[in-house]
């Protein structure tokens, strides 16, 4: 029980028993004063003591932990180790796989500088597709070439190729422009780009393109009636040169489907012995090889003769102009020495036979005048001696090799060679 509860229990049992208890009125009084105080001071005590538990008691009672909102700091990556001679940082060492990974990461060169000397041109190689500068730091000529190509096509930058040698330097140019070098460059972008129109308004090579990618719509667009109507027979297979007014347009259109149709039987539907029909055979005959297709019963002997002259010319072989009748001396000379200028041939002066002033003549234009093709392998073949010999005199002075003049037998033709040679470079 509550130290209070004791202290008014004790005042109710003295109560009850104050009657029990006789005193004088005078110690009455006196005692009553006594007690009062006494009871107020126990009241005091039990009442500050009770606080006094009560404070004590609070103090013992645990305290409920607050949850920790407050979150938790970051984690700070271990500070790399510290020179303490010098106070600089020393990174951790990073391994020839390790900067390779970063090379490629970071298409950074320099980081294949820092690998091992044997596994740099490995680590170039691998970032060679996405960095000039590893492209070309390779030392593999051929893989150079080919990733420097590759960014000059890409970026269509022809200054590229000037970082490859001579010879590559050219295969890049190609690769970047193929048509550069073409005889027919308009013809060549329009089937590079498979655009029409890169021939602009050109009949001809709507003609070729039209044909080449074997599209009917492209003929269309050909100004030129005849060219048109030959692009329509080709492309589509069946005649549309009737479809023209004139005979000549006729003979023309079919020329020009045979051609490109490279069909020889269509030959036979232009009129016989004209100009047409002699350029539709021999062109034939030259790319089949079939000098006899020249031999046609429709042909005058004028036009059988520049048959023969145009298969040698664009064949490239004699045997046409000799089959040239001697008696037929203009075509005969006209044949062997376009042959001997074209292919730097002057032995073909040799099928010259009845008129020696001809031969000369031949020899002479193609030795002296009009040498630009002179081949000087064929003047072994020249059986007059003079001009076997100024063959050779020429020849060295063309290709600026006086060792040419060693294939003369004669010493003094030799020496004469050389002396010409050395007073060539000396103007």
């Amino acid at each position: 029980m509550p130290r209070h509860l004791n202290f008014a229990f004790f005042i109710l049992v003295m109560a009850r028993n104050e009657k029990k208890y006789k005193f004088s009125k005078g110690e009455e009084g006196d005692n009553k004063n006594t007690i009062l105080l006494i009871g107020v001071l126990l009241i005091l005590i039990l009442v500050l003591g009770g606080v006094l538990v009560m404070i004590i008691m609070s103090k013992m009672t645990p305290i409920k932990p607050v949850a920790n909102t407050t979150p938790p700091p970051p984690v700070v990556p271990p500070t790399p180790p510290v020179n303490v001679s010098n106070g600089t940082i020393t990174p951790p060492a990073c391994s020839d796989a390790c900067h390779l990974q970063n090379a490629i990461q970071q298409n950074n060169v320099s980081e294949c500088l820092l690998v091992s000397q044997a596994s740099v041109q490995d680590c170039l190689l691998q970032i060679s597709n996405t960095s000039l500068t590893a492209c070309t730091s390779l030392a593999d000529e051929g893989r150079k070439k080919s990733c420097v190509m590759r960014f000059a096509v890409s970026g269509n930058d022809s200054s590229l190729c000037g970082l490859l040698g001579t010879t590559a330097k050219q295969e890049c140019i190609s690769a970047l422009d193929p048509c550069r070098s073409s005889n027919d460059k308009p013809l060549c972008q329009a089937l590079s780009a498979k655009n029409a129109t890169k021939c602009g308004s050109d009949s001809r090579c709507l003609l070729d393109y039209g044909v080449a990618v074997n599209d009917s719509s492209v003929c269309g667009r050909i100004g030129d009636a005849v060219m048109s109507k030959a692009c329509l027979s080709a492309t589509l297979g069946t005649d549309k040169c009737s479809d023209l007014p004139a005979g000549a347009q006729r003979d023309y259109c079919y020329e020009l489907w045979a051609l490109h149709q490279d069909d020889f039987y269509i030959c036979t539907q232009i009129t016989g012995d004209t100009v047409y029909s002699l350029d539709c055979y021999s062109t034939f005959a030259a790319k089949l090889g079939e000098l006899s297709i020249c031999d046609q019963d429709s042909f005058s002997l004028n036009s059988l003769w520049a048959c023969y002259t145009n298969y040698s010319l664009l064949s490239g072989d004699l045997s046409g102009c000799k089959k040239i009748d001697e008696l037929a001396t203009t075509s005969l000379f006209r044949c062997s020495f376009e042959y001997a200028k074209k292919y730097g041939d002057p032995s073909a002066c040799q099928v010259i036979s009845d008129s020696l002033n001809q031969r000369s003549t031949c020899y002479q234009g193609v030795i002296i005048y009009s040498n630009q093709n002179l081949d000087w392998t064929k003047c072994a073949g020249i059986v007059n001696y003079e001009w076997y010999n100024k063959c050779y005199i020429e020849s060295a002075k063309l290709y600026n090799n006086v060792s040419l003049c060693d294939r003369i037998a004669n010493a003094n033709e030799r020496q004469s060679c050389v002396d010409s040679f050395n007073t060539s470079k000396n103007k």
